[in-house]
C-alpha cells in the first residue's frame, strides 16, 4: 500500500508537472521510484515529463515500463501508440495497438488508432471493423463517425458512408476534413449542386486555416459543363501537388493542349513518387516473375473441388488502365453478380504457398473466408468479381484453387494504356506507374507471361476497342462465358448506383464512348521510349503503332 508520504510526493510531482516544472516533477517521481520501482503513478509522471521535454526516447522507455508493470491498464498502450504514430513509426504503433487490444478488447482508443492505421494503408475492411468496434464501445463520437464514413467512402460504400459523414459534419461544423469528404462523396454521386454548396463551406474553413480546396474544386468542375473553369483554376496556380498536376494534365488533354498535358503528367508522377518514396524495382520484379514460372512449371498441387454453397469468384485480368473497371461495372450490373473490386486475396495465396501450404483446398477455403469477411458471400449472388490488376502473375495457382472459376482478361492498345497510366495515380504493378519507362517495362514483362499461361486455360478476352464498337455482342459473349444470360441493365452500366472506387469512377459513370481509343497518337513523340519497349507486346496483341 502506498504510504501517505508517497501519495504526497506523487501529488506534488503532478502539481509540478502541471506548472511546467519538469525537473521538479522528475525529481519527486524519481524519489518514489527509488523506493518502489513499480509505482505506476511515478512511472506515468516520468513518461509525461520526458515527453513534454522533447525526450521521446525517454518517454518511450517509461511507457514500455508502465506496460510491463501494469499490462491490464489502457493508458500506457494508448500513449505509447500515439508517440510512435507521431514519430512516423507506424509499424511499431500498430504492434502496440494490437497488444493493447489483446490485453483489453474494449480499448476504444487502440481500436480507433489501429482502424485508422489500417485504413490509411488501404486495408479498409479490417479498418472499418475496428472503427465500428470503437463506436460500439465508446459511442458515436463525431471523429469516429467521420473516420468510419471516410473508410466506407473509400471502399465505394457511399450509401453507408453518407449518413455517417453528415452526422460528423453536423456535430463538428467547423472541422474541415468531414465537410470536404462529404463534398467529394456528393460529387461522386453526381449531385453537383449539393457538392458545390458543401465545397463552398469547406473553402471558407480552408482559407481561415491557410489552406485551400482548389484541386477538389477543379475536380468537381471537371465533371460538369464548366470544366474549363476548373482548368483555369489550376492554370492560375504556381505550386501544384502531384495529384493537382495530374488533374491539370487531364484537363489540358481535354482542351487539346497535349504537350502541356504530358509535362504535367510526368511532373505529377515524379512529385507523387518523391513524396511517397515509391519506385519500381525492375530486378526484383524480374526475379518474382521467374520464381512464379518455376513454382508452377508442373502441377505440384491437386486441384481443389468446387464449393457449391457459396458464390464463385470471377477473376478479371489485365494491366492497370486497360478497361478492367469498365468490364467489372458491366458484370456488376447483373442481378446475380456482386462487385468485389481490387481484392488482396490472390497475393495472400501466393504468400501461403511460399510458406509451405500444399493443399489447394486449404487455399480455396482461405480465399473464400476472406471473401466472407469482405461481405461478398451473398446468398442471392452466383458470382463476385476480383479485379486486382496483374493477378495473372498467379494464374496457374488460381486455376488449381478455383478450377471452374471464370477467367476474363481485358486487352487494350498498349500505348493507350501507357497514356492512361501516366495520367492517373496508381500503385499496382509494384509501383511501375510513376515513370513511363517503368510502366512499359512491366507491361512488356507481364505480356508474354500472360500470353503463355492463357494458352493453357479457358479464358475469355474482352478487347476494349471491340467492346466499344459492339457493346451488345461483346456483352452477350462475356456473359455466355460466365454462364448467365445478359440483362438489359448491363448495357446501361453507367446508370448503376454502384460506385467504383478507382480512378476510373468518372469514366464508368458516362455512356460508352470512343474518346480514349487512339489517344496515344496525341503523344506519339513523348511515347517513343515506350514504343521501343512495347514493340513485341503491340505486335502480339494485333495492334499497330
Amino acid at each position: 500500500m502506498p504510504s501517505a508520504e508517497t501519495d504526497r510526493r506523487i501529488a506534488d510531482a503532478r502539481a509540478a508537472f502541471g506548472a511546467g516544472r519538469l525537473g521538479d516533477a522528475e525529481r519527486l517521481a524519481g524519489s518514489v521510484l527509488a523506493e518502489d520501482a513499480e509505482t505506476l503513478d511515478a512511472i506515468e509522471i516520468m513518461a509525461l515529463a520526458r515527453r513534454s521535454g522533447g525526450d521521446e526516447q525517454g518517454a518511450e522507455m517509461w511507457l514500455r515500463r508502465a506496460i510491463a508493470v501494469a499490462p491490464e491498464r489502457r493508458w500506457p498502450y494508448d500513449d505509447l501508440a500515439e508517440l510512435l504514430f507521431e514519430a512516423g513509426r507506424l509499424s511499431e504503433a500498430e504492434t502496440v495497438c494490437r497488444a493493447a487490444l489483446t490485453a483489453d478488447r474494449d480499448n476504444a482508443n487502440a481500436a480507433m488508432m489501429l482502424g485508422n492505421l489500417l485504413s490509411e494503408r488501404e486495408e479498409l475492411v479490417e479498418g472499418a471493423a475496428l472503427l465500428r468496434h470503437a463506436i460500439a464501445v465508446a459511442g458515436e463520437h463525431p471523429q469516429l463517425l467521420a473516420n468510419l464514413g471516410r473508410n466506407l467512402h473509400r471502399q465505394g460504400a457511399l450509401d453507408a458512408a453518407e449518413p455517417l459523414l453528415r452526422k460528423a459534419v453536423a456535430a463538428m461544423p467547423d472541422t474541415l476534413p468531414p465537410i470536404a469528404w462529404l463534398a467529394e462523396l456528393l460529387e461522386q454521386t453526381r449531385r453537383y449542386d449539393e457538392a458545390t454548396a458543401m465545397l463552398d463551406r469547406a473553402e471558407r474553413l480552408a482559407k481561415a486555416q491557410g489552406s485551400d480546396v482548389t484541386l477538389q474544386r477543379a475536380t468537381l468542375l471537371s465533371r460538369t459543363v464548366d470544366w474549363r473553369a476548373g482548368l483555369a483554376l489550376l492554370d492560375a496556380e504556381r505550386d501544384l501537388s502531384g495529384a493537382a498536376l495530374l488533374q491539370r494534365g487531364r484537363l489540358r488533354d481535354r482542351a487539346s493542349r497535349f504537350d502541356e498535358a504530358w509535362v504535367d503528367f510526368t511532373a505529377g508522377k515524379a512529385a507523387l513518387a518523391a513524396r511517397s518514396g515509391r519506385h519500381y524495382d525492375r530486378a526484383g520484379v524480374a526475379r518474382l516473375v521467374a520464381e512464379q514460372r518455376a513454382l508452377f512449371s508442373d502441377a505440384s498441387l491437386e486441384p481443389a473441388s468446387l464449393r457449391g454453397d457459396v458464390p464463385q469468384p470471377i477473376f478479371m485480368l489485365g494491366f492497370p488502365r486497360s478497361g478492367t473497371t469498365l468490364t467489372e461495372q458491366v458484370l456488376a450490373s447483373h442481378s446475380r453478380i456482386r462487385a468485389g473490386g481490387e481484392l488482396p486475396f490472390v497475393a495472400e495465396l501466393g504468400a501461403l504457398v511460399e510458406r509451405g501450404i500444399s493443399s489447394a483446398t486449404e487455399l480455396r477455403d482461405h480465399y473464400l473466408a476472406r471473401a466472407a469477411a469482405f461481405g461478398l458471400i451473398d446468398r442471392d449472388a452466383a458470382f463476385f468479381t476480383d479485379k486486382m490488376p496483374l493477378n495473372e502473375l498467379y494464374l496457374p495457382l488460381l486455376r488449381l484453387v478455383f478450377p471452374a472459376a471464370p477467367l476474363v482478361v481485358v486487352k487494350r492498345h498498349p500505348l493507350d494504356v501507357m497514356v492512361s497510366a501516366m495520367s492517373h495515380d496508381f500503385t499496382h504493378g509494384f509501383d511501375c506507374g510513376y515513370r513511363l519507362e517503368d510502366a512499359a517495362t512491366h507491361f512488356a514483362a507481364m505480356d508474354p507471361l500472360t500470353a503463355e499461361w492463357l494458352t493453357r486455360y479457358n479464358v475469355h478476352t474482352v478487347r476494349y476497342e471491340s467492346f466499344v464498337a459492339a457493346q451488345q455482342a461483346e456483352t452477350d459473349a462475356l456473359m455466355a462465358h460466365i454462364g448467365l444470360a445478359a440483362e438489359p441493365a448491363q448495357l446501361a452500366f453507367h446508370e448503376s448506383r454502384r460506385f467504383a472506387p478507382t480512378p476510373s469512377y468518372a469514366q464508368v459513370q458516362e455512356p460508352l464512348n470512343d474518346r480514349s481509343i487512339g489517344r496515344w497518337q496525341n503523344y506519339a513523340e513523348q511515347l517513343a521510349p515506350a514504343r521501343a519497349i512495347l514493340a513485341e507486346a503491340i505486335a502480339r496483341g494485333g495492334y499497330v503503332a
